[in-house]
């Protein structure tokens, strides 16, 4: 006997006329479907004759040049690996003679090698679909039969794998799966390669915005897109997807004269080659409709807040008697005029302030700043509020100074929303606590109350525009709801974070974490 055959059998450990070679080549028959020459294996069990060598050679010729064949022993290391194996994995045979599949050559997405190793073991046949990392690391998906061989009492001495590539019809498959969904959108979707930006597929939207057909894509790359694209300017913004430092970049551009959104990803195949999957959407109405907004702040700003700031000014300089005393009813309509001015007064500021945050507008320059100075200052600016309101302030961790690198001015703002929302919030002879503590990276402000709390249902609203921090508390004065709102972004603003914890009847408690200067403590 020759050629890929002989080597086959003698892999085994045995000739052609033992009954276990023979059940072996039947094996192997009955995968390729070849009825004929099973029925020579089975009913010939002599196969001396040159023809019957020769058939045997062809129909192994066949299953050698089709399928991936190896033969592992009873502890699951590979004996043998035809070159159909070697060629689809790319390693050299003395790399795989001695190992286990399981330990190296198969990807992690494959069935359970535990649980095809049971049903193997309990002489099942067992297929299904595996996936293989070859040498180089790309992925391939194979259709695989597994089949042992047994001794005379019934121990498994030999497991036969026959395995056929199944990468592309894979593809295909999900290819087709994924193109349906993605025609169905109304964003336009662009894949393309990040090696040479090559279009690998447009959905129907993006065809019909760039007016080409299917087979016209798949002569295109990102530069035929656009006219204005710069590759250069692309590459940088995309570093961090392939460095792996983020999983999705959203930002805006221009697209052929017109505002978009683009939501940009790394995606990969069944083969294991990597690709961009861009959704595009057209924002010329959101875009349109923001100016609207910006126009209309606008006019809030010069045609409503310097008039109503005259009128508070007025009100206040009566109200104080500049103009001579004032009776009971008509000073007591005066306090609520003034109060209801000095809302929309605030109001308005609030919109303004967040309308710059919202355009990237709003100037936070950063500097070493004292916290404990800060605090205090702002506790001084708020001890009048809440002393009218029946609260005190007590403080902790102010004896000396802390310094991080923020912005005075509106790190005062923060703290007079936390300040005035306690005192709002918490009830006659309740006291707020303000506190700084060091952390290990940060150094952390603290503002507790013991007041009416924030309902459970409410607190994951705390931080959006226009919530209330608190439970609803008549004879309390309402804010703007836009506070809480401001405040978070100015605390990111310096790279910290704010968060609450709040129970209702019990209290609430804000805490702000920032970032400490490597020398942060100064001299007491």
């Amino acid at each position: 006997m020759n050629g890929g055959l002989a080597h086959f059998a003698s892999t085994l450990g045995s000739d052609l006329t033992t009954p276990v070679a023979i059940a072996v080549l039947a094996c192997f028959v009955a995968i390729c479907a070849v009825a004929a020459v099973v029925y020579l294996l089975i009913n010939r069990p002599q196969v001396a004759s040159r023809a019957a060598e020769a058939e045997l050679e062809i129909l192994w010729q066949a299953m050698d040049a089709h399928a991936m064949v190896n033969i592992s022993d009873q502890d699951g290391r590979i004996v043998y690996v035809n070159e159909t194996f070697l060629t689809l994995t790319g390693y050299p045979r003395e790399e795989l003679i001695g190992r286990r599949i399981r330990d190296f050559l198969l990807s992690a997405e494959s069935n359970d090698a535990d649980a095809v190793a049971g049903v193997v073991s309990r002489g099942a046949t067992w297929v299904g679909e595996t996936k293989f990392r070859r040498k180089d690391g790309s992925l391939f998906w194979t259709r695989t039969t597994i089949v042992a061989l047994r001794d005379r009492n019934g121990g498994i001495v030999r497991t036969v794998s026959i395995r056929t590539d199944i990468t592309e019809s894979k593809m295909r498959q999900a290819e087709a799966h994924s193109r349906a969904l993605l025609d169905a959108l109304h964003d336009e979707v662009y894949m393309f390669s990040p090696v040479d930006l090559r279009l690998i597929y447009l959905n129907r939207h993006a065809r019909a915005f760039q007016g080409w057909t299917d087979e016209e894509c798949r002569t295109k790359s990102l530069f035929d897109t656009d006219d204005m694209f710069d590759e250069g300017e692309f590459r940088a913004r995309v570093q961090p997807l392939l460095n792996g430092d983020t999983e999705v970049l959203t930002y805006e551009s221009a697209h052929r004269g017109r505002p978009v959104e683009i939501n940009l990803q790394l995606e990969g195949s069944y083969d294991g080659k990597a690709y961009f999957l861009a959704v595009v959407r057209d924002i010329t109405q959101r875009k349109e409709v923001e100016a609207a907004r910006t126009a209309f702040v606008a006019t809030v700003s010069h045609e409503l807040r310097s008039p109503l700031t005259s009128v508070m000014g007025a009100l206040k300089l009566i109200t104080a008697g500049a103009f001579g005393a004032l009776p009971e009813k008509p000073s007591a309509l005066l306090d609520v005029a003034l109060r209801n001015v000095d809302r929309v007064v605030l109001m308005i500021n609030d919109l303004l302030d967040l309308e710059k945050l919202d355009a990237g507008k709003m100037e936070i320059e950063l500097e070493p700043t004292d916290l404990s100075a800060l605090v205090q200052e702002a506790i001084a600016g708020n001890t009048a509020y809440a002393e009218e309101l029946g609260v005190s302030i007590t403080s902790e961790g102010l004896e000396c100074p802390w310094i991080f690198n923020g912005n005075q001015q509106r790190m005062i703002q923060v703290m007079n929303n936390l300040l005035s929302n306690a005192a709002k919030f918490s009830r006659p002879g309740g006291e707020i606590k303000v506190s700084v503590r060091e952390r290990d990276d940060s150094l952390q402000l603290l503002v507790q109350d013991s007041g009416v709390g924030i309902p459970k249902e409410a607190q994951g609203n705390v931080f959006e525009r226009f919530a209330q921090a608190g439970s609803k508390d008549q004879g309390r004065r309402r804010g703007t709801g836009l506070g809480l709102s401001i405040s978070k972004a100015i605390v990111e603003h310096h790279g910290g974070v704010i968060r609450f914890t709040s129970e209702v009847g019990v209290g609430t408690t804000f805490w702000i974490d920032l970032p400490k200067r490597d020398e942060f403590r100064g001299a007491a």
